[in-house]
């Protein structure tokens, strides 16, 4: 994954474990700057940073379907940014971070009298289109 992102795309991000996680309201924004800035978004997932502590909802993701053979890379720049900006919007009408934590006690103790909407970030991976090749 790309090791430094430009600064227009880090509007609303955090950084942990060499992670990016965007708040839910800044992340299109991330996403249409990458189209710019020539990167293709594999997707993500929904996680919650609380102090020091992850806690990763990998099955609430959005990603991107592969590169096709002999796809041009602005092509695919531009579906790999579409399709998780679809299945995260679709992810972001749909979350239910009550349900979530009712579901996810460890969570819940984590979070207790705190805000879970004020620790959901958005984590996704960007990449170069050699980076892509080297995967």
């Amino acid at each position: 994954m790309i090791a430094a992102l430009p600064p227009e795309m880090l509007l609303g991000a955090t950084l942990r474990e060499n992670e990016y996680g965007w708040n839910l309201s800044a992340f299109p924004a991330a996403l249409a700057a990458a189209q710019r800035f020539d990167l293709a978004c594999l997707g993500g997932q929904i996680e919650f940073r609380v102090d020091g502590s992850i806690a990763e909802a990998y099955w609430c993701n959005a990603d991107s379907s592969e590169r096709i053979p002999e796809e041009p890379w602005r092509e695919y720049v531009k579906r790999s940014c579409k399709e998780v900006s679809d299945k995260f919007t679709e992810l972001v009408r749909g979350l239910d971070v009550p349900k979530l934590l009712a579901e996810w006690p460890r969570l819940s103790a984590l979070l207790q009298g705190r805000d879970p909407e004020a620790l959901v970030v958005f984590v996704a991976y960007f990449v170069t289109e050699q980076e892509y090749v080297a995967l």
